[in-house]
């Protein structure tokens, strides 16, 4: 059975009714695109623990060109697809749009030149990294540190990435020293935490950052 979701443009997108799925509140999806929509024009988003995959289709209509989603709940999953690919045929610019049912760690652990990633295997371009992570595992999953290991270790981010973990505000996650805090916001029992790679202590050999 499935719900429904209002985007903040007014379209309206499924949302599982499932009591293992906790969409992003549209205060928070709005708080986001706030703080750093000019950024999104022609970036890279990954999105881990999507859901319904609101928020990726947020970051759609704000320009994104590229969308990476993982969710482990394989009905869940089939949704945030669905999701996207609709909001996505409504873009006019190229987008690439990919779900993947995995595991978070698991799946991080692999790397961004996977080659189940359809965009790695199809694509010309060198730049499998991304500008943008948005982390929204359950709250008291432990998820959150290993996760920011993983994607400095495994090289998913550039020098520029900024690294959004939505959280809850009674619980706040330890942040991982290769990453700093450059922003921290709070609504209600929700918190968001804006990271970025802590350059004294991470080596890039990157040269797209979009920021």
């Amino acid at each position: 059975m499935k719900g429904k979701l209002k985007l903040i443009s007014g379209k309206r997108i499924e949302s599982p009714l499932s009591p293992k799925t906790r969409p992003t509140s549209s205060k928070v999806r709005e708080a986001i695109i706030n703080i750093i929509g000019n950024k999104l024009e022609e970036a890279s988003w990954l999105d881990l623990c999507s859901g319904s995959g609101a928020m990726a289709c947020e970051a759609l209509q704000k320009g994104v060109k590229r969308i990476l989603a993982i969710e482990k709940q394989r009905e869940t999953a089939k949704t945030c697809k669905r999701n996207l690919i609709e909001v996505s045929n409504t873009m006019a610019h190229s987008i690439h749009v990919e779900v993947i049912c995995n595991e978070l760690i698991s799946f991080l652990k692999k790397g961004p030149k996977n080659k189940t990633i359809g965009f790695t295997k199809d694509s010309l371009s060198p730049d499998t990294k991304f500008d943008f992570v948005f982390l929204d595992p359950p709250y008291e999953s432990g998820l959150y540190e290993l996760s920011q290991e993983l994607l400095l270790s495994k090289q998913w981010i550039k020098k520029s990435t900024i690294l959004i973990c939505e959280c809850s505000s009674k619980s706040m996650p330890r942040i991982h020293n290769g990453w700093k805090l450059n922003k921290e916001k709070f609504y209600g029992n929700t918190s968001l935490l804006f990271l970025i790679p802590n350059q004294a202590l991470n080596c890039f050999d990157d040269t797209g950052s979009m920021h």
